[in-house]
């Protein structure tokens, strides 16, 4: 009846189960802080701030900028239009 062959389980307590709770918790924590960090270096614009790229820069917001004021005159400009007496 009494097999040498059969492993028997060691009793799990509570304070294991506390214990290994913690451990994961903790696992998880710093899987959180890396995927976080994969993440931010995966969306984060590239810096290059050399004087040809900050150039462009100022010239393209600059076109764009003028070409949304030009934009809302054309817009103002059809709706007094519309609302013209004659």
């Amino acid at each position: 009846m009494n097999n040498p062959n059969i492993h028997t389980n060691p009793a799990i307590t509570l304070e294991d189960i506390v214990r290994m709770k913690a451990e994961k918790l903790e696992e998880i924590r710093a899987s959180k802080g890396r995927i976080r960090n994969a993440a931010q270096d995966l969306f984060r614009p590239k810096r290059t701030d050399t004087d040809d790229n900050v150039l462009m820069n100022n010239v393209s917001s600059g076109i764009a900028i003028f070409n949304g004021i030009m934009t809302g005159f054309r817009i103002i400009n059809r709706i007094r239009k519309f609302f013209q007496t004659r």
